[in-house]
């Protein structure tokens, strides 16, 4: 497993460059595997009204692999 995803902005760098997305929360145990983090793209985080996703480890980590996403702060 990589480490847990930091909040903030992840930018895209393959597939859809210039996507970008803000991780929100995650929640995480220490000395547990397990972790859920809570995203959404940039241009509706200030809408109340909008809706993000949540995933598990596995499926953050896919998606990072997926469209190359690096922590922007």
């Amino acid at each position: 497993m990589k480490s847990v995803p930091k909040t903030g902005l992840y930018l895209s760098t393959k597939k859809v460059k210039g996507m970008r997305l803000v991780v929100e929360d995650v929640f995480a145990e220490e000395g547990d595997d397990f972790y859920l983090v809570n995203v959404i793209d940039e241009a509706s985080k200030d809408d109340f009204s909008a809706m993000g996703d949540e995933m598990d480890g596995e499926q953050w980590e896919a998606l990072v692999a997926e469209y190359g996403l690096v922590h922007q702060g």
